[in-house]
């Protein structure tokens, strides 16, 4: 994909419920674009060893990103920079994100988006940016369902998202991955820093900031207070704390579990 030395490095951004079959489309795509020097990200809510296995089986560098009580796909826009300028070497970086709410698109301007529907799970219709701002559409499962059902699917997904390529794929035998592998290849040149296609979805109450009590008044305490904090932190997700981002933080302060001075910005600051 560099043939030329000022060519810049493609990313490709699977994105899918949990089971919808996208880390086994992505083995048959890394199989299909066999040559190039590729980097595979995962981000997952809790624990998983794909990472290991396809670097195992296919020689490619990976890596696994673990969520914990953060959003997957905000803690995927948090951390991607960091992966991205990690291996600029590459000449693609292909990410696998969980998507949960569907309301999050983690789809990136000049890059492949690819959007994976297990066409047994429901209607297109009850998906949200991460179908409608997918550039190819990938159609998985559709052996475990009649032919007549796999055409309604397919024109519900066209009518939802008219300009996305739709491609009906099988994670066991490969089918379609030959095709998303050739638009990777025919990807355009990223220019700039990586910008999302679609805003996320940012609402914070008190359960955002750790609040389990399901009464009215503590649930907003918990936010006046979190909130308050939240306008300190220099949100630069640094890790230096100790904690995956600010906001994880936050909740240990707000838990009693860290001391304000934990962050180094703050030190000198009381609350």
């Amino acid at each position: 994909m560099r043939s030329d030395a000022g060519e810049k490095m493609r990313y490709a951004v699977f994105a899918g419920v949990p089971g919808s079959g996208k880390t086994s489309l992505i083995k048959h795509v890394i199989e299909e674009l066999k040559g190039l020097n590729m980097h595979y990200a995962k981000f997952e809510v809790l624990q998983t060893d794909d990472d290991e296995l396809i670097h195992k089986r296919y020689g490619v560098s990976a890596e696994k990103l673990i969520a914990g009580d953060l959003c997957p796909d905000h803690y995927y826009a948090l951390e991607l920079p960091r992966v991205l300028k990690k291996h600029q070497d590459k000449d693609l970086v292909i990410v696998e994100t969980a998507g949960l709410c569907l309301r999050c698109s983690p789809y990136i301007k000049d890059s492949l988006g690819v959007s994976v529907l297990d066409i047994t799970t429901g209607k297109p219709t009850s998906y949200g940016p991460i179908l409608t701002q997918a550039d190819v559409v990938a159609i998985n499962k559709g052996d475990l369902i009649s032919q007549a059902e796999r055409e309604i699917f397919r024109l519900v997904v066209a009518d939802m998202n008219p300009n996305a390529r739709i491609v009906e794929t099988n994670g066991l035998t490969g089918e379609g991955a030959i095709d998303i592998a050739e638009a990777i290849r025919n990807m355009k040149e990223p220019s700039g820093h990586p910008v999302l296609k679609n805003t996320m979805p940012s609402s914070i109450c008190g359960f955002c900031y750790g609040n389990r009590t399901l009464e009215e008044k503590a649930t907003h305490d918990r936010f006046v207070r979190g909130k308050e904090i939240k306008g300190m932190v220099p949100n630069l997700n640094c890790g230096a704390c100790g904690y995956k981002s600010c906001n994880d933080f936050i909740r240990a302060y707000l838990d009693g579990e860290a001391p304000l001075q934990k962050c180094v910005y703050l030190k000198d600051k009381k609350i």
